[in-house]
Parts: structure tokens; C-alpha cells; sequence
């Protein structure tokens, strides 16, 4: 599950990072202000829904390990 976790949050990383150059090759910079302004509640929404299954997946990682080293 951890694996799982980090595998997910470096492509999803990646993907969030080439989709930025992307925004950067066609606006130039003007678009990529735009794009990570703290006002575009949309794309930190999407960002969110892609980082969390990541997040989650080293969290539930770490409370299994916790529940299975207190039943030892």
C-alpha cells in the first residue's frame, strides 16, 4: 500500500508538472499565473481529487502498520 501510495503521488506530480509546461508552451506565463492563482478554486479542487488517493494510501499504510505492530 505504501508503494502503491508513492507511485501514485510521483506520476501524479509528474502529470501536474508536464500539464504546467503545457500551460506555459501555449499562454507563455501570463497563463501559468492564472493557472496557480489561490483563486482558480477549479484547478486546486482537481489537484486535490488527483493527490488524494496518494495521500490516502500512505496514511491507511501507515494506521495498518501501527494496528499490526500493537497486536504483537
Amino acid at each position: 500500500m505504501k508503494g502503491f501510495g508513492y507511485v501514485w503521488l510521483t506520476l501524479a506530480c509528474i502529470f501536474i508538472f508536464i500539464g504546467i509546461i503545457g500551460v506555459w508552451m501555449k499562454s507563455g506565463f501570463s497563463g501559468v499565473q492564472e493557472l496557480l492563482s489561490p483563486f482558480n478554486f477549479a484547478n486546486w479542487l482537481v489537484t486535490l481529487i488527483t493527490l488524494a488517493p496518494g495521500f490516502g494510501a500512505l496514511i491507511w499504510a501507515q494506521k495498518l502498520q501501527t494496528k499490526v505492530n500493537r497486536s504483537d
